[in-house]
């Protein structure tokens, strides 16, 4: 349970240690800045409207899509990279390394990178901190951070999030970001459309993820034939959609495949510039691999990840996507009556 009083936040204001022996700082950090012909100068198309970006970038596609776009539009970016989460794509950006440890050190170089707004986008592990490695500005939020480590997703993206805002760094989404080019629709994604019990079985799963949302717990589960088959919590849709295909027969008696849907939305009180629900070509190969019929996500609460591979990859394998809005999810209540 959470402590009856939470720690205080550090002051934003109050000078950083300067940096450790070994701490490169942001003159070795390469970023924005690097972009640019010289201090201040930038580069050509460039809007100082927008400043630079940086993207806290984990794994799979969304990051890549994110620094794509911005650097189409021209603007300044800047990767940050946390523990295990490079990947080959990001050599062609500006980028920075930074351990969760070191947090005077990262706002170090994002100060030299000129980063006036940030993004979180990607899949990253909850970091296992190491206190003793912690400089002067991780320790003043150490307690906090642990108290964070112990919450639900959004509860901890939201406070990590925090720590960057009260920094001055503006907090953005990727939907903002990619000006709606990548939200979820409302209708079929291909060429196959829910049918009736498949879009009860729907909405049955929004009545579940509703009713965890104050719990903080997932942003997804599967229901089959009325009958709730897994819902996502700290395993993540992947490891969710493994543990429904490996059911033995038994378990689906009521539900044979192809039956059943894999419903995403955010929770109902979610930060939706934080941990947006993301679909994809791998997530629906995974949920025909878990015998399911359908894939429905709200449509505008979820990003779609390269839109025309997963129209052809549900059509290839006789699945249908689909953008439910909220009424067709049973989450608008009707007015009541005078």
């Amino acid at each position: 349970s959470a402590p009856s009083r939470r720690p205080e936040a550090p002051d934003p204001a109050a000078p950083e240690a300067p940096p450790a022996p070994g701490d490169p700082g942001p003159a070795a950090a390469p970023g924005c800045r690097a972009l640019r012909a010289g201090r201040g100068a930038r580069p050509r198309g460039h809007s100082p409207a927008t400043g630079c970006l940086a993207i806290v970038a984990g794994r799979g596609a969304l990051p890549r899509m994110l620094a794509e776009a911005q650097a189409a539009a021209r603007r300044a970016l800047v990767l940050i990279l946390f523990e295990d989460c490079e990947e080959p794509w990001m050599a062609a950006y500006p980028r920075q390394h930074h351990r969760f440890e070191r947090v005077g050190a990262l706002f170090r170089g994002l100060a030299a990178a000129g980063a006036s707004e940030v993004v979180f986008a990607g899949t990253m592990q909850r970091p296992r901190l190491r206190p003793w490695t912690a400089d002067r500005a991780a320790l003043a939020l150490l307690p906090r951070a642990l108290w964070l480590l112990a919450q639900g997703d959004d509860a901890m993206l939201r406070g990590f999030a925090a720590v960057f805002e009260r920094r001055g760094i503006r907090l953005t989404g990727p939907q903002a970001l990619l000006g709606g080019t990548a939200d979820l629709a409302p209708g079929p994604l291909g060429a196959r459309r829910p049918d009736g019990r498949a879009l009860g079985d729907a909405r049955r799963a929004a009545a579940i993820v509703s009713a965890l949302g104050p719990l903080d717990v997932g942003q997804g589960a599967v229901v089959a034939r009325g009958l709730c088959l897994a819902v996502e919590a700290a395993q993540g849709t992947d490891l969710m959609l493994a543990q429904v295909a490996a059911l033995p027969p038994h378990r689906r008696r009521r539900a044979p495949p192809p039956s059943g849907v894999l419903l995403k939305m955010p929770k109902p009180a979610q930060d939706r510039r934080l941990d947006l629900p993301t679909l994809g070509p791998e997530k629906v190969s995974a949920a025909h691999a878990a015998g399911l019929s359908a894939v429905v996500g709200l449509a505008g609460g979820c990003l779609v990840i390269d839109r025309s591979e997963t129209a052809a990859v549900a059509d290839a394998l006789g699945l249908a996507v689909y953008g439910a809005s909220a009424a067709e999810l049973g989450l608008e209540r009707p007015e009541p009556s005078r």
